[in-house]
């Protein structure tokens, strides 16, 4: 994830001035802990109910929107390309970049997706995903907040945008990679999927594994780099399993690489969460 310098500097120079409650944005508890700070003006926080761990100063809906519509910047991964490296990506069908989906398709068909279930992928991005699910033959509705993405998405790749509320049916899978450690308010997509989700529907979720366990083995430094400016929420695994209680859902958890008997210590953390 990358911002531009002067972007930087405007972060800085508003976390220096900027006051805000250190309530969770999560569950909403005001039982949250400093942890240590970064940049002298940022903090990391966790929630001793939920256990999320969240950035401090706290942004906001507004600010959001400005960041994911200009500032934000991931490479490829929210960079459109041009035309001709679109045709190369494409004639590959993305393997062997970082936007390749064939091991989340795989999970998805293990816990029994199938071709012609459709999918909300929420966060979608400039559809390099929501192409990819469909080609693997799933019916994929698309969901995008940067207008300059979703707008490519229709364009380039064909994909179909739609709003939650907009969606034309109730769908298999609420979608959503890389995009839960980016909201202001988490609960979004449990309220999502409340929804839009049929009533054997479940939630794929992905994001960086924020498990504090995580400390030791890969140092504060690199932890620590999980978390600031675009990602202002840690994911923890406690997070999502009392998160999806709360709303009605139970998770199965797992890490990366996926197919593999694992503890929750690899580098993405997946959620499968079916309504209780």
């Amino acid at each position: 994830m990358s911002l531009g310098l002067r972007e930087r500097f405007k972060y800085l120079a508003w976390a220096a001035t900027h006051r805000t409650d250190n309530r969770c944005p999560g569950c909403g508890s005001p039982e949250t802990a400093q942890l240590r700070r970064k940049y002298a003006v940022t903090a990391l926080r966790e929630c001793s109910g939920c256990g999320l761990r969240f950035r401090s100063p706290k942004g906001n809906a507004k600010q959001s929107e400005a960041l994911y519509q200009q500032a934000y910047t991931q490479g490829f991964m929210t960079d459109c390309p041009t035309d001709e490296q679109l045709a190369r990506l494409t004639m590959n069908g993305f393997r062997g970049t970082e936007m390749d989906f064939s091991s989340y398709i795989d999970l998805l068909r293990s816990v029994g997706l199938k071709s012609g279930d459709s999918i909300l992928d929420f966060g979608c991005s400039w559809g390099y995903g929501s192409w990819q699910l469909s080609r693997a033959g799933f019916r994929v509705y698309s969901c995008e907040v940067s207008k300059p993405r979703a707008e490519y998405a229709k364009t380039k790749l064909g994909c179909e945008l739609s709003s939650a509320a907009e969606l034309p049916r109730k769908v298999k899978c609420l979608f959503s990679a890389h995009v839960i450690e980016h909201l202001d308010a988490p609960d979004l997509i449990w309220e999502t999927a409340r929804s839009v989700l049929s009533p054997d529907g479940f939630i794929a979720c992905f994001c960086p594994n924020g498990n504090p366990e995580l400390e030791s083995t890969y140092g504060l430094h690199r932890y620590d780099q999980l978390w600031g400016k675009v990602h202002p929420l840690l994911i923890t695994p406690r997070f999502l399993e009392t998160t999806s209680s709360r709303h009605g859902f139970t998770a199965r958890l797992q890490t990366s690489p996926y197919g593999l008997v694992r503890d929750l210590h690899g580098g993405e953390l997946c959620m499968i969460a079916y309504s209780s």
